[in-house]
């Protein structure tokens, strides 16, 4: 009996290890999301203000900031199905989703002003 609730305790606590792994996994690139979303408020300060010898970088920067966002987001999504908590995936997949839709509505503001 010793050996089977030794083993039973193994296996649980190596669950447990899994399980914080995947969520670390999962929460890098949410963070890196949060810090990258950071910026859009600086850009659009640049954008507004902007020399217009600097448009096409401006430009660059606007759509490396919105893929690097995206990315970290594919991250997230490609790893929070081995989450197991439906719960916790759901709550993580929300806040990346409300971070890629920022990103995504400051690129096209930020692109349409340099545009004008």
């Amino acid at each position: 009996q010793r050996r089977v609730r030794e083993a039973v305790v193994s296996t649980q606590s190596t669950g447990e290890a899994m399980e914080e792994a995947v969520l670390t996994i999962v929460h890098v690139p949410l963070k890196i999301m949060e810090v990258a979303s950071e910026c859009w408020d600086s850009l659009d300060k640049l954008v507004t203000s902007h020399n217009p010898s600097l448009k096409a970088d401006l430009q660059v920067a606007v759509k490396c900031l919105e893929t690097g966002i995206w990315c970290a987001y594919k991250t997230v999504v490609f790893n929070i199905g081995d989450v197991k908590s439906e719960e916790v995936r759901s709550e993580l997949n929300t806040k990346a989703k409300v971070l890629l839709d920022k990103s995504e509505a400051c690129a096209t503001r930020l692109l349409a002003t340099l545009d004008s």
